[in-house]
């Protein structure tokens, strides 16, 4: 891209706040993100354990942190004790309006791209719903390799463009990614997996997930019945989904790894 678009990136990025999306969010689909979360924790949580014990608590870098939701996450999870968490974020203005003030080592602004930190400290780079953000995804997925300590983790998760109600629904689809104006990329899980490979990690994985997509009053209603209710028909939905239309889920989640 010409360095124009790179500087209207910046700043679009240095004052990014998606306060009003966040208001927009019905009760399954802040359900759907605490499943997610739930997803990156028992992915991490494997890798560790797999690697063995830790003279200190691992690293975790969160590239594209927000306003700390993950982190907030796994203080209500009590992880606190379990990982080092550090977390960069762009916008400033996402930090300023931060959902926990202390967690880990805390904060830094910084874009995905160049994170100022040295190579091979982390046990585990997480960048969560925020590639489809980055200027240069590619860049971010080498840099993610570079912080990684050998036997180490790499999740990235984002909307699978190649999800079955996108391709149902294509004029609604190109619709709403002409007005996404603060994202440059639009993903499918074999996008995600190619660039994992070309940053060489050694081990690449992908799967996609939230099958169920239903018109917004409907999902309002769904709501009505409860977070029980919710999560298990969302697992039921993900279950039949993987069956009968794999890699076509709503979100994708990939996992790389580095040798030890």
């Amino acid at each position: 891209m010409a360095s124009s678009d790179y500087q209207k990136w910046k700043s679009l990025q240095a004052h990014w706040d998606d306060d009003e999306y966040l208001k927009s969010l019905t009760a399954l689909m802040k359900l759907r993100y605490r499943r997610l979360d739930e997803k990156v924790e028992a992915i991490l949580d494997e890798n560790f354990h797999a690697t063995g014990s830790f003279k200190e608590r691992p690293l975790l870098l969160d590239i594209g942190a927000g306003r700390g939701e993950f982190a907030l996450f796994l203080q209500g999870r009590g992880r606190t004790r379990v990982w080092n968490y550090l977390g960069f974020e762009p916008s400033a203005e996402q930090l300023k309006q931060r959902d926990i003030q202390e967690f880990g080592m805390g904060f830094v602004q910084a874009v995905a791209e160049q994170i100022p930190v040295q190579d091979m400290v982390a046990h585990g780079v997480v960048i969560k719903e925020a590639i489809d953000h980055c200027y240069d995804p590619a860049k971010v997925f080498a840099e993610a390799k570079r912080l990684l300590k050998p036997g180490s983790v790499f999740v990235a998760t984002v909307t699978n463009d190649k999800s079955y109600f996108k391709k149902l629904l294509p004029f609604i689809n190109r619709s709403r990614k002409a007005e996404q104006t603060d994202h440059l990329f639009f993903f499918g899980p074999d996008d995600l997996k190619k660039l994992a490979m070309e940053a060489e990690f050694d081990s690449v994985s992908v799967e996609t997930y939230n099958y169920l997509k239903l018109p917004r009053f409907l999902e309002q209603f769904l709501g009505l019945l409860g977070s029980p209710f919710n999560r298990a028909v969302l697992n039921f939905t993900d279950i039949i989904g993987k069956v009968l239309l794999p890699g076509m889920g709503g979100g994708i989640i990939l996992k790389a790894t580095t040798k030890k």
